[in-house]
């Protein structure tokens, strides 16, 4: 299952969303929505639910409410090696658009966009 949660941020655009199976969170996603964007801040999956296809349900999930609240389009950095992501997101439509110097400090990221309306 996969629910939206609260979360205490001083940022008012900021939201999250939860995969929850038999009572666990096993990952979770927290994004931004200012006005007709969105920015994807961070996913995780628990390294022993890896391989599950939870990053896919939490991304399904997550355009869903994107083209709910009339999103334009979604942004995210990614580090420059983490090819298992940068593949999720392929996957979903985004498309790499510029490269982030020292983003990371000790390693680059990569910024991906996909246009949703």
């Amino acid at each position: 299952m996969i629910k939206e949660v609260d979360i205490v941020d001083a940022n008012p655009f900021a939201r999250k969303i939860e995969f929850i199976e038999d009572n666990v969170v096993k990952g979770f996603l927290k994004f931004l929505i200012m006005y007709d964007k969105m920015e994807i801040e961070n996913i995780q999956v628990k390294e022993e639910y890896r391989g599950e296809k939870i990053g896919t349900k939490l991304m399904g999930y997550l355009l869903s409410i994107a083209i709910e609240e009339k999103v334009i389009n979604i942004t995210l950095e990614v580090r420059i090696s983490n090819e298992i992501a940068r593949n999720l997101y392929k996957k979903f439509g985004f498309r790499e658009v510029a490269l982030r110097k020292f983003y990371y400090g000790d390693e680059d990221a990569i910024l991906m966009e996909k246009q949703v309306m």
